[in-house]
């Protein structure tokens, strides 16, 4: 991290107040709209804590986010979501635990876990235009027991020029067929040209959402076991291997917010992204966006 990210980041967050004024920008950039009553108040300044002036009740920044009931103060969380920001590669809860001087490693792991489901919300805008989709199996431990799991992943390319861009990842359950064409539907824009490794695309039986698709190049998959290749590599490196089936989908999470934050020249605009999911109302998403966040 730059002299100058760090100070940018130390100037924005250096007390509860400044926290607060940025986060509260953050969840109501047009001002304080009462999610009780609906109605919009701009007049009310910027505080943790908010009683609505026309029907009374009370809410905070942090209610029905991922913050919802923490005990943490918000230059806490910040600074936890500056380190996981500002290391490319990542970064594990143990040193989490050392930087914020916990005395509970599963203190940090849970934080840790609430910043990874953070960064799937964030970055939840499904892939579009020209799409790779394509599945491969990753290692998992499974009640301690060595496995591997099935994961989807989609990947834009640029029609233009010879160029990749963002990435999606999810994880299949056992019922392949279904699980793909659940994948299109959580990852894959309605509009987006599919491409299809290995005749994957699953029949349109439930007249669920259709696709304009066509045959992938020799080159373009090789793009998509280029990103197999680096996540297995990224969660070995860090993580050592020792991936837990269930939490599979907040690791490949964090690696794709990585990915495609990385070419952010500026650390302080990935943070501001990743804010975005912290503070974002869990009661505004979709029932299978839950499902990938609980």
């Amino acid at each position: 991290m730059s002299g100058l990210q760090q100070q940018k980041f130390k100037t924005l967050f250096t007390h509860e107040h400044a926290c607060i004024a940025y986060l509260f920008a953050k969840r109501w950039p047009a001002g304080f709209i009462c999610p009780f009553c609906g109605q919009l108040q701009r007049e009310i300044a910027p505080a943790y804590t908010v009683v609505c002036r026309y029907c009374r009740k009370h809410t905070s920044i942090t209610a029905h986010t991922l913050m919802h009931g923490s005990k943490k103060n918000l230059v806490s969380w910040m600074r936890v979501v500056w380190q996981f920001c500002s290391r490319d590669e990542g970064i594990s809860a143990r040193e989490i635990q050392h930087l914020m001087a916990l005395t509970s490693y599963q203190t940090a792991w849970r934080w840790l876990q609430k910043i990874r489901r953070a960064a799937a919300i964030a970055d939840k805008r499904t892939c579009h235009g020209l799409v790779l989709f394509c599945i491969a199996d990753v290692a998992v431990t499974d009640q301690q027991e060595n496995s591997f799991a099935k994961i989807g992943l989609a990947l834009e390319f640029n029609a233009l020029v010879r160029t990749v861009g963002r990435i999606r990842f999810v994880v299949l359950d056992s019922n392949l067929a279904l699980s793909a064409w659940d994948a299109f539907n959580l990852i894959i824009d309605k509009d987006a040209t599919v491409m299809v490794a290995d005749g994957l695309f699953p029949n349109d039986e439930n007249g669920a959402k259709s696709y304009d698709c066509i045959e992938p190049t020799v080159w373009q998959l090789e793009q998509g076991r280029k990103i197999f290749r680096h996540t297995s590599l990224w969660l070995s490196r860090l993580y050592r291997g020792a991936v837990e089936r269930r939490y599979l989908q907040d690791y490949l999470a964090e690696f794709s917010f990585r990915y495609n934050t990385a070419s952010w020249s500026d650390r302080a605009m990935v943070m501001d992204h990743l804010l975005t999911g912290l503070v974002t109302p869990l009661r505004s998403l979709s029932e299978e966006e839950l499902v990938w966040i609980k």
